[in-house]
């Protein structure tokens, strides 16, 4: 398995009974399957299976009538007509393998969409799992990527942007303990495919209920989001950890 391949990297995950339900529903980019996903969940996103850094992502949006929305960067489109609009995607996409997903409704600060980065870390001849850093992520304006810096976006404390939030009347305490939990029990699943690798960034989402999203894993998080975030103590951690 290639640690940037986000498809095999799901289908791992997924065959885990206790983190299956935390993966938003996926599959390859196939006509039928994008069809299937747009009828069942009326809104979806297509991102590519090597990409990095929020770039090709897409979003589309049935919006009745045989009218669909198209959003990519801070750029909107409305087609009307599915051979119109496959047809626009695929010129789009190209030859890029690609993958579709259920688009998760993600919580809000000032109405722009959040995620949260976790770094989980292990020592060098340790099992044991922690979690060194954490921030979140706050989309730019008109941008439905959370990428700092592809949407302009910006990088919060996640106590602060919880605090900030849609779920600002939700237990913080219980909403991170949820995040926290899932963020080892995935790096815990992702040693038996990758026994020598030490340190992971967990992009988790948190829906409109509260509830906890793996949207992707990554295998070499950047430490910049931390340091935008100006906590030195956080990005001293996650470097003392890959040193040993």
């Amino acid at each position: 398995m290639r640690a940037r391949n986000k498809w095999s990297k799901y289908l791992f995950l997924k065959q885990f009974r206790e983190v299956a339900p935390y993966l938003p529903e996926t599959q390859r980019m196939t006509k039928s399957a994008f069809w299937d996903f747009i009828n069942q969940y009326g809104k979806v996103i297509l991102k590519p299976v090597l990409g990095k850094g929020g770039a090709g992502v897409i979003q589309v949006s049935s919006l009745g009538n045989r009218k669909y929305k198209i959003h990519s960067e801070n750029k909107k489109k409305t087609i009307k007509g599915k051979r119109r609009t496959y047809h626009y995607l695929k010129n789009k996409i190209r030859s890029s393998a690609y993958m579709i997903q259920r688009r998760i409704s993600l919580a809000t600060v000032r109405k722009r969409p959040f995620d949260m980065r976790i770094i989980v870390q292990r020592r060098k001849y340790s099992n044991s799992w922690n979690i060194t850093a954490k921030a979140a992520k706050v989309a730019g304006k008109g941008y439905i990527v959370t990428n700092n810096t592809r949407s302009k976006g910006k990088m919060m404390h996640v106590e602060t942007a919880l605090q900030k939030s849609s779920l600002k009347d939700h237990s913080r305490r219980h909403l991170l303990s949820n995040v926290n939990k899932v963020a080892l029990l995935s790096a815990k699943r992702l040693r038996i495919a990758f026994p020598s690798h030490r340190t992971y960034g967990m992009d988790m989402g948190l829906d409109k209920n509260g509830r906890v999203w793996i949207i992707e894993t990554n295998h070499y998080p950047a430490i910049s989001h931390f340091r935008k975030l100006g906590d030195k103590a956080m990005v001293y951690r996650i470097m003392s950890y890959q040193k040993g």
